[in-house]
């Protein structure tokens, strides 16, 4: 049996949570930039090293939490 996976926005959302409210992702969701700024932001604060890899951080983020 597979698990569907969220959709990207509510895994954002669920992400978001985890986040220390002045980190610049955090304030980056919270202003609704594009995902490509989220990432950027993402990369500034520490999370990931390439933008390509910001889907992946966050799915992997949320299924830990779960």
């Amino acid at each position: 049996m597979t698990q569907t996976a969220l959709p990207f926005a509510e895994a954002i959302k669920q992400f978001r949570q985890m986040l220390p409210a002045k980190t610049a992702t955090a304030r980056a969701i919270d202003g609704h930039e594009p995902w490509e700024q989220i990432a950027r932001k993402a990369i500034d604060d520490g999370y990931i090293e390439l933008a390509d890899e910001f889907v992946l951080f966050v799915e992997a983020c949320v299924r830990r939490s779960a």
